[in-house]
């Protein structure tokens, strides 16, 4: 018996498995960062705490997706939500009150 050339074809689950867990780590990444920046900023740090559980839900949408079956929807879908969410950080960023110089920054 031969084993395929692709370990994805000999166990396709743990593929999706591993894209479910990637978007959950994101989340928390986004949930964790959000945080941080509610100590500086509270605006910029409640929109990145807003758009948590909308990256969450992209990932949960994506990945729920019968097998052999066309997702074009589901992409278009995922795809726009993380071009919001994109959208939200570079508000996020203008919004912040960043340092004004490269001292100030590393506080030295």
């Amino acid at each position: 018996m031969a084993l395929p050339d692709d370990p994805e074809d000999a166990d396709p689950g743990l593929a999706r498995e591993r894209t479910r867990l990637a978007w959950a780590r994101t989340s928390i990444a986004f949930a964790a960062v959000g945080a941080a920046m509610l100590r500086k900023e509270l605006i910029p740090g409640l929109i990145v705490l807003a758009a948590t559980p909308l990256v969450y839900a992209a990932g949960r949408f994506a990945s729920h997706t019968p097998r052999g079956r066309p997702r074009p929807r589901r992409l278009l879908v995922v795809t726009v939500t993380v071009t919001l969410v994109a959208a939200l950080a570079v508000v996020a960023a203008f919004l912040g009150h960043g340092p004004t110089s490269l001292r100030q920054l590393l506080h030295v």
